[in-house]
């Protein structure tokens, strides 16, 4: 069975997210600077990184009510980030810290199941509902 492009690029996502973390705990602990300052600094390499890629993918569609939707889920995550930068500023430990914020992972299949009918179909469920037991499950085991 072929891997679908998607997965791949979820993969990819993954590792350059566990990299962000540790790459930002390594920053906060050398500049010993405010979480509101790191994120600050993230923001704008975030902000870089979008404008080169901006350059080699022009896209420019406008319409305000996905636009608006795409700012409130913006402004959703970097809030969810500020709750990480401050608990990273609270020398809190990646390896503790990363599982319980990706809880998210199991949140993210209920409210696609409840709000947007994302409802897996029968040889899926098991397998989806296995994988979430296991992340809440191991999210309690390393916070204790």
């Amino acid at each position: 069975m072929k891997m679908q492009s998607w997965v791949i690029y979820g993969l990819i996502a993954a590792v350059f997210f566990a990299l962000n973390t540790v790459i930002y705990k390594v920053a906060q602990q050398k500049g010993n600077f405010s979480p509101y300052y790191g994120l600050l600094m993230f923001g704008i390499g975030t902000m870089i990184v979008l404008g080169i890629f901006f350059l080699f993918k022009p896209s420019f569609e406008f319409e305000w009510k996905s636009s608006s939707l795409a700012i409130i889920a913006g402004a959703v995550w970097a809030v969810g980030m500020i709750m990480v930068a401050i608990a990273i500023s609270q020398k809190a430990d990646i390896a503790r810290l990363a599982p319980i914020y990706n809880i998210n992972t199991i949140l993210a299949v209920l409210m696609g199941i409840i709000f947007l009918k994302e409802i897996p179909d029968a040889s899926q469920m098991i397998r989806v509902i296995g994988g979430a037991v296991l992340i809440v499950i191991g999210a309690i085991l390393v916070s204790i």
